[in-house]
């Protein structure tokens, strides 16, 4: 069992590192459903893959930056129910939306500040919004766990978040 939290002032490796081996990790072996909560969300480059590296995991990308649209559309593919809750009246949650199409579902939660991720594989939570400026620039605080009691618990509690929110 595994649970850390990562400190970044004006954006961070280690922040980086851990989205980007996460999420990577979440292609491996995708989760049956996946929530991401976030007021503000942009497609904000998640893994440079300048080696080509991650090709087999993320089949269709074909640029050298893959983007958090890039992953969230491959965990789809790969069969995960992927579910935001944002606020859409954002002009760059606007446009990720758009980007995302009808293949990734989203609801609106009014006056919401709450921020994480949830798999059936990790959960993360804090301060940061999936912007470029949450991931790179932003002060932030997030704490990842793969604790099979807080991943429940999460998963418990924004399942109810989700029953709230607002079809947009």
């Amino acid at each position: 069992m595994y649970s850390r939290v990562v400190r970044s002032q004006g954006g961070s490796q280690a922040l980086t590192d851990c989205l980007a081996s996460l999420l990577a990790l979440e292609a491996v072996y995708p989760s049956r459903e996946i929530y991401i909560i976030s007021p503000w969300i942009s497609n904000a480059e998640i893994i440079a893959d300048h080696h080509s590296k991650f090709t087999n995991l993320f089949p269709f990308i074909t640029s050298r930056k893959i983007t958090l649209a890039d992953i969230l559309l491959t965990y789809v593919w790969r069969g995960s129910t992927v579910r935001l809750i944002c606020n859409p009246g954002q002009k760059s949650t606007r446009e990720f939306l758009e980007l995302l199409g009808s293949q990734v579902e989203y609801k609106v939660l009014s006056d919401n500040h709450e921020k994480g991720m949830v798999t059936d594989n990790f959960y993360l939570h804090g301060s940061m919004n999936f912007t470029y400026s949450g991931i790179y620039i932003n002060g932030e605080c997030v704490r990842i766990t793969t604790e099979q009691a807080d991943i429940s618990s999460a998963l418990i509690s924004v399942r109810a978040r989700w029953e709230e929110s607002v079809d947009q």
